[in-house]
C-alpha cells in the first residue's frame, strides 16, 4: 500500500524476559524465546500492509539481555502491569469512533487466586495476562475484568478493534514437551495475595459490569454471571483455557509463536480483506495440525473482516483439516456429535467462497466414509470446472485442496432421508379451482424447487405406513397440517397452510425440511452403550423458591415454568477428564440457538466442577403456551453447534449448506476414527462415541 492509513491503532506486547522470581508455592514463569519476534513480524506486516507511522503503533516488549537480572529494553518499553494499562488508555484517548485498533499479545498467561471475591465467589480465580514484573514486591496480573473492561471502553467509543493473544490461560495436568517446544504457560493456580486495586476501573465498575452481563437472543435471555460476551471485537486466542500454547522454530533458527506464525502466513497469502472466519477456519486447523492439544478459538464478531468493520456474511461450512492425497480424501472439521453420519454429502469449494450457489468456484463433491466424534474423513466423488481430470475415478492432486477450504453441506446421504405420506380427504370434498387428484404430484414437483429437499422423499404406494417419519394431512377445510408418525399434530405447529394460498406446496415443502431438521437434532443421541462420557454429564433446571433453589427437572414429571421466570443451567462434568461444553434451546416455534457458551464454540470444564448460566423465560409471539427444550453436549474436542441452528418456522433460512444436522433415528454407531497420541508411537483406533456425550431438559412454558 502507498497511501498510510490514518485510522488505524495498534499496541502490540511480547514478553521474552520475566524478572527472576518464585512464588510461595515453588513456582516460577520462565522466559520465553519467541514473544518478542512475534512482536516484531506483525510490527513489521503492519508497517508494510498499512503503511503505518512510528506515532500509530505502540509497542511493550522485554526481550533479553547478557545481564540475566535486566531486560534489553528501558523501564518505560517494558510490558509491566502499569505500562500495558496506561497504553491501552491511551489507545482509547487518542482514536476516534470508526477508527480500527489492533492488539496482539505474546508472552504467558496464567490463573491466580481472584480479587474480585464478591464477584466470583470466595474459591474462583482470574484469567489473567503475565506482565514482564509478576515477581516484583506489589507487582500485578493483568486480570480477566481488568481486560473485559479495557476493551469494553474501546467498544463504547466504536472502535473497531480486533485481539490476539498468543497465550494460554491455563495447562492441562500433563503436557510432554519436545525439545525443540515451549509452552506459555503453566499449570498452577498462583495463590499470591496481592494489589487488590486496580489502574483500570473502581471496584463498582467491574461489579456494575458483572451484573449488565446480559445477552439477548430469540426466545430466551442468556445472563452469564462470570465473563462479559464479547460483542463489538473480534478475539481470536492461541487455545482453549484447558490448553496450552506452543511456540518452535518453524523457519531457520528463530522461534516464533505457533498461533501468530500462522496467522501471519495466511494474512500474507490471502490479504487483508480476509474475514475473520475464514482466517480462523484456516490458522486453527493448521496450529492443530502442528500441536494436536492446541485448539485456537475464536470469540465475537466473526462475521466482519480481520481488520476492520466490513461485514462478511458466509454460510457456516465444515473447513478442510487435513488432506489425504494418497488416499484421495481430506478431513472435515464436522462429526459425529454434530449429527453427520456416513453417507452425508459436501461440495468443497475454493478459500474464500461466499456464495455457495457459484458453481465456478466449486473443487470437489465428496461422501463422508468414517466418522470421528467432531471430525469426518471424506472421498472425493467428484471434480468440478478446472479440476475435471480425463481420469476414470476423480483423483486429487497437490494443493487442489489445502487447509481451510470450505465445505458446504449438500445433503444427509440416501439411508437418512425422512420419509413423508401425503393423506387426502374424501374425494367427495371438493375445492373451487384445485384438481385433488393432482395434488400429489404437484407436490412433488415443487420440492425439487426448494434448497434442502433432499432430506425428505414421498413414499411409494407400496411402503406401509411404519416406514412413515411425517404424513401431510389436507383435510375437508382445505388446510394442509403435519402429522408424526402416529398421526398426531407436529407439537408447536400453530397455524397450518391452505391450499390455495399462493406457493402453498413450497411452502409445505420448507415446513417439512424445517421439522426434520428441528426433530434430528432434537434425537441427536451417542447411543454407544460403552460410550465412556454417556452418564458423566448432569444437567439441572434450578429456580428460586421461598429463598430457597429448587431443582425443577427431577423425576419422570416435565416441569412447567411461567413467563418471565428467570432459572439457571446447571451444567456438571462428571468424568474424570476435561469437556469442552456446548448447549442449545430448541424452543416452541421450532427454533434452534446456540446460547451457551456465547461468541465462541464450547466452555472447558475441568473434572469435577460445573458451569451456570440463567435464563428468562419467554414465549414467542403468537403463543400463549410451548414446550421448550434444553440439548447439552459435552465433547473432548471443541465443536460448532452453531452449524445445527434453525430459525423460527416458516423464516428464511440462511442457506441449507449452513447447517450441518443428519436424521439421528439410526442408531450412533460403527463410526470410528484413527487419532494420533501425541505420547505414544503407534496409532490407536479410536471409537468416536468415546467422545462426546448429550443430554437434555424439557420443560412447559405457559403465558399467565
Amino acid at each position: 500500500m502507498t497511501n498510510s492509513t490514518p485510522n488505524f491503532h495498534a499496541l502490540l506486547i511480547g514478553i521474552n524476559f520475566y524478572f527472576p522470581h518464585r512464588l510461595p508455592e515453588g513456582n516460577c514463569y520462565k522466559n520465553l524465546k519467541g514473544c518478542v519476534q512475534d512482536i516484531n513480524h506483525v510490527e513489521t506486516y503492519l508497517k508494510n500492509t498499512f503503511n503505518l507511522t512510528p506515532d500509530q503503533i505502540i509497542k511493550l516488549t522485554a526481550t533479553a539481555s547478557d545481564n540475566p537480572e535486566q531486560p534489553q529494553e528501558p523501564p518505560e518499553l517494558l510490558p509491566t502491569y502499569e505500562n500495558i494499562v496506561n497504553k491501552f488508555k491511551e489507545v482509547t484517548a487518542k482514536a476516534q469512533p470508526q477508527d480500527l485498533v489492533y492488539i496482539h499479545y505474546s508472552g504467558h498467561g496464567g490463573r491466580a487466586k481472584t480479587i474480585y471475591e464478591d464477584i466470583k465467589g470466595f474459591a474462583a480465580f482470574d484469567e489473567a495476562l503475565v506482565p514482564t514484573d509478576i515477581g516484583q514486591p506489589n507487582s500485578r496480573y493483568l486480570r480477566d475484568l481488568e481486560l473485559a473492561k479495557l476493551l469494553d471502553d474501546m467498544v463504547q467509543k466504536q472502535l473497531a478493534v480486533t485481539v490476539v493473544f498468543d497465550s494460554c490461560h491455563s495447562g492441562g495436568a500433563s503436557r510432554d514437551l519436545r525439545e525443540d517446544e515451549d509452552a506459555r504457560g503453566y499449570n498452577f493456580i498462583d495463590m499470591t495475595d496481592r494489589p487488590k486495586d486496580s489502574l483500570v476501573a473502581p471496584p463498582e465498575e467491574f461489579a456494575q459490569m458483572s451484573r449488565n452481563i446480559v445477552t439477548n437472543s430469540r426466545g430466551g435471555t442468556v445472563a452469564d454471571s462470570l465473563f462479559p460476551t464479547p460483542n463489538g471485537y473480534t478475539l481470536i486466542a492461541a487455545c482453549r483455557d484447558n490448553e496450552l500454547a506452543y511456540e518452535k522454530v518453524f523457519e531457520g533458527t528463530e522461534r516464533n509463536g505457533a498461533l501468530t506464525y500462522f496467522l501471519l502466513k495466511a494474512l500474507r497469502q490471502f490479504g487483508a480483506e480476509i474475514s475473520a472466519q475464514e482466517l480462523y477456519d484456516r490458522i486453527s486447523n493448521l496450529v492443530n495440525n502442528d500441536f494436536q492439544r492446541q485448539s485456537p478459538m475464536l470469540i465475537g464478531e466473526t462475521e466482519r473482516t480481520f481488520f476492520g468493520t466490513q461485514t462478511v456474511k458466509v454460510s457456516r461450512t465444515a473447513p478442510v483439516k487435513k488432506v489425504d492425497v494418497a488416499k484421495n480424501r481430506v478431513q472435515l472439521q464436522m462429526g459425529q456429535a454434530s449429527g453427520i453420519k456416513k453417507g452425508a454429502e459436501f461440495d468443497i469449494f475454493k478459500f474464500r467462497t461466499r456464495d455457495f450457489k457459484d458453481n465456478d468456484q466449486r473443487i470437489a463433491s465428496a461422501t463422508v466414509v468414517e466418522l470421528g466424534a467432531s471430525d469426518c474423513w471424506v472421498e472425493i466423488t467428484e471434480l468440478h470446472n478446472e479440476f475435471i481430470s480425463r481420469e476414470p475415478r476423480p483423483k486429487l492432486a497437490e494443493r487442489m485442496i489445502d487447509i481451510g477450504f470450505p465445505a458446504y453441506y449438500v445433503g444427509p446421504g440416501v439411508k437418512q432421508i425422512r420419509k413423508v405420506r401425503m393423506l387426502l380427504p374424501d374425494a367427495s370434498v371438493q375445492f373451487p379451482g384445485i384438481n385433488l387428484l393432482s395434488i400429489p404430484t404437484q407436490i412433488k414437483q415443487s420440492k425439487e424447487r426448494v434448497e434442502g429437499h433432499r432430506w425428505i422423499e414421498f413414499c411409494s404406494e407400496e411402503e406401509p405406513d411404519d416406514n412413515v417419519d411425517y404424513f401431510v394431512s389436507l383435510n375437508s377445510e382445505g388446510e394442509y397440517w403435519i402429522l408424526d408418525a402416529n398421526k398426531q399434530r407436529i407439537k408447536n405447529i400453530l397455524f397450518p397452510i391452505k391450499v390455495d394460498e399462493p406457493e402453498a406446496e413450497e411452502r409445505l415443502i420448507n415446513r417439512l425440511i424445517h421439522v426434520a431438521r428441528y426433530y434430528t437434532v432434537l434425537d441427536l443421541d451417542n447411543e454407544d452403550a460403552f460410550a465412556p462420557l454417556n452418564g458423566k454429564l448432569k444437567v439441572e433446571l434450578v429456580k428460586s423458591e421461598k429463598r430457597q433453589q429448587v431443582v425443577v427437572n427431577t423425576g419422570d414429571k416435565v416441569p412447567e415454568l411461567e413467563v418471565g421466570e428467570r432459572v439457571a443451567l446447571r451444567i456438571y462434568n462428571q468424568a474424570n477428564r476435561i469437556l469442552s461444553i456446548s448447549a442449545l434451546i430448541l424452543q416452541a416455534d421450532l427454533s434452534i440457538i446456540k446460547f451457551y457458551p456465547e461468541g465462541t464454540a464450547g466452555e472447558g470444564v475441568d473434572p469435577g466442577k460445573f458451569r451456570e448460566t440463567c435464563l428468562d423465560i419467554e414465549l414467542p409471539e403468537n403463543y400463549q403456551e410451548g414446550v421448550d427444550v434444553i440439548k447439552v453436549f459435552a465433547t473432548v474436542y471443541s465443536t460448532n453447534f452453531q452449524l445445527l441452528e434453525l430459525p423460527a418456522l416458516d423464516q428464511a433460512r440462511k442457506g441449507f449448506g449452513d447447517q450441518k444436522p443428519t436424521n439421528s433415528l439410526e442408531k450412533l454407531l460403527s463410526a470410528v476414527a484413527d487419532e494420533d497420541k501425541p505420547t505414544r508411537n503407534i496409532k490407536v483406533v479410536v471409537d468416536a462415541s468415546e467422545e462426546w456425550t448429550t443430554e437434555k431438559v424439557e420443560f412447559v412454558v405457559k403465558k399467565i
